[in-house]
């Protein structure tokens, strides 16, 4: 463990490969997670003066309570805490710690901070793993004790009704419920550097999609490309407005009929168009001998006796009668 590897390194793990218990596997220089480690925010305070006291326009009760450096993990409606997350949490906090050298004195110089819509059963579950005590801060505001970092828990859904913070509420609910969260998540859509910082990242589409049902798509065509509003809509939304040319402009015979079943596909077509292309044995497959004798042309149809055409069903004698003009 560490940054830098060094010869001893590779001694070390050659002495416990050659004299393990045979019961152990031994594996040198193993990544712990799939990604590097990183943090969602990271909070420095500055209490130069006259700034300390400066009042917060968002989680008010939260910032006097924050050390020197924070730490803050944010789980939304959508991808909202999963069990072992605290876990992570805990390690970002120590590596954080193990790397900031002398730029933090005591453990108390650096906290976490985990934002969420509620607390969850997998998170009590994880804090009680741990040993952790909850201290209700009131409002949505609460503190895990127990540990060697301070850790905060802000629930966003009831913090924001307690504070009557409509931003919040977008973040704790995954909507925007007044004009105001509407224009101010409309102006980070619409600011160039945040959009290209959003637009390829796990729920971009559903901003879009929360944009979208309040606000005309007028107001975002300046910000956006259309292409990336238009993966926001439902394909009824897509294609309102358009003629049926227009929907299917661009498509393929084949990409116009997909989805539809055989007979909207040949409706409107004639006989002798549904059937073209098609050999013999599949013109008259799944027909009846009397059925099949409806496909010989007229003239045939004149040379065959009455007492032949007389003994057909009913319905296939009338079809013959109406082609051949014979009474029979």
């Amino acid at each position: 463990m560490g940054s830098t590897r060094t010869a001893w390194h590779v001694l070390l793990a050659a002495l416990l490969r050659q004299h393990r218990p045979r019961h152990f596997q031994i594996q040198s220089e193993v990544p712990l997670s799939t990604e590097p480690p990183r943090a969602d925010v990271l909070l420095l305070r500055n209490d130069a003066p006259g700034e300390a006291h400066e009042p917060a326009g968002t989680l008010r009760r939260l910032w006097s309570l924050l050390p020197r450096e924070t730490i803050v993990e944010f789980k939304s409606v959508r991808r909202t805490y999963r069990s072992r997350d605290l876990d992570r949490l805990w390690g970002y906090l120590s590596l954080h710690y193990a790397g900031a050298g002398k730029r933090l004195g005591p453990r108390r110089d650096l906290a976490g901070v985990l934002l969420i819509p509620s607390r969850t059963r997998p998170l009590d579950a994880d804090a009680a793993a741990h040993g952790l005590v909850w201290r209700d801060l009131a409002g949505g505001y609460w503190q895990l004790q127990g540990a060697a970092f301070a850790l905060y828990v802000v629930e966003l859904a009831t913090v924001a009704e307690a504070e009557g913070d409509d931003l919040l509420h977008l973040l704790g609910h995954g909507t925007a419920r007044t004009v105001e969260a509407r224009r101010w998540l409309a102006e980070q859509v619409g600011a160039e550097e945040i959009a290209m910082a959003m637009r390829e990242l796990e729920g971009f589409d559903e901003v879009l999609r929360t944009l979208l049902k309040k606000l005309p798509i007028e107001t975002l065509l300046p910000a956006l490309p259309v292409d990336e509003l238009l993966a926001a809509l439902p394909p009824e939304q897509r294609a309102a407005g358009l003629t049926p040319e227009q929907r299917a402009a661009g498509l393929t015979p084949e990409q116009r009929l997909a989805g539809l079943p055989p007979e909207q596909r040949l409706a409107g077509l004639p006989p002798e168009q549904r059937l073209a292309g098609l050999p013999p044995e599949q013109r008259v497959a799944g027909l009846t001998p009397e059925e099949r004798l409806l496909l010989a042309p007229d003239e045939t149809l004149r040379l065959l006796p009455d007492d032949y055409l007389r003994s057909l069903p009913e319905d296939v004698r009338a079809q013959i009668r109406a082609r051949i003009g014979r009474p029979l």
